[in-house]
């Protein structure tokens, strides 16, 4: 009778052992490429919206994430290298061969004008009769009618670091800003007390652009979406976006 007790412990703590070491197995570090765009990704705070999503998203599954923080343009090429595991921020279409997942963010481009001055902008054309100052490279991602206001616009212009838009705005010095509205709230919290902050409009001219995680391994892929999918219904993915700008 002890003997038959001992063989059947020692088989169940085999079975314990064994299938433990499969979940461990099973549990990975991701390496995720990051493009640098606060508030999505954070360098200086190994975080960022995108970031923290991604994380909490397969912690859900036992993996941990490592970041590699990179410019927009070389989250694909690191991808395909093999230099990474993941990648921020891609989409289906942009060529880059990956196993993407569903959308976890989406960019909402808005033109942001000061209330006080009660501008009327219901579309992309209207910018036309402003000064405006977008993000860099505007005028080829926000598609063909953008393009044309640009081009025909003699007070557009283009700048790389968007808390300079902010900034523009605020003093006066543009009478339109356009980009994404989750990092403009996100600029002017940092240039209080630089310049007087004062109420703005956004206009939603522009659709929003979802974007994705593109992964080399499907599995992995899986357990993030199943992972997102918890995120949202827990509350922690509205606290993440929390974290960073108000909606």
């Amino acid at each position: 009778m002890l003997t038959t007790l001992k063989k059947i412990t020692f088989a169940s703590l085999s079975a314990t052992v064994f299938f433990g070491a499969i979940g461990a197995l099973q549990a990975a570090e991701v390496r995720l490429g990051q493009g640098i765009l606060p508030p999505y990704g954070i360098k200086e705070q190994d975080g960022g919206i995108e970031v923290d999503i991604v994380r909490a998203a397969l912690a859900k599954k036992g993996h941990t994430v490592t970041v590699r923080f990179v410019p927009f343009g070389r989250v694909g090429k690191d991808l395909e290298d093999g230099k990474i595991d993941a990648a921020n921020t891609l989409t289906p279409g942009s060529g880059v061969k990956a196993e993407y997942s569903d959308s976890h963010i989406a960019y909402q481009n808005v033109a942001t004008t000061l209330k006080e001055k009660g501008l009327n902008i219901s579309s992309i054309a209207d910018l036309g009769n402003h000064k405006v100052v977008a993000f860099a490279k505007a005028s080829i991602f926000l598609g063909d009618e953008f393009a044309k206001m640009a081009e025909g616009n003699k007070n557009y212009r283009e700048v790389a670091d968007q808390v300079t838009q902010n900034k523009l705005l605020m003093t006066g010095r543009t009478e339109a800003v356009v980009g994404d509205i989750r990092i403009f709230k996100y600029y002017n919290k940092q240039i209080e007390g630089q310049v007087e902050l004062k109420e703005v409009t956004f206009h939603q001219v522009f659709e929003p652009t979802n974007y994705h995680v593109a992964f080399k391994d499907a599995s992995l892929r899986d357990d993030f979406n199943a992972g997102l999918k918890e995120i949202k219904a827990n509350g922690e993915y509205d606290a993440i976006i929390a974290k960073y700008v108000q909606e």
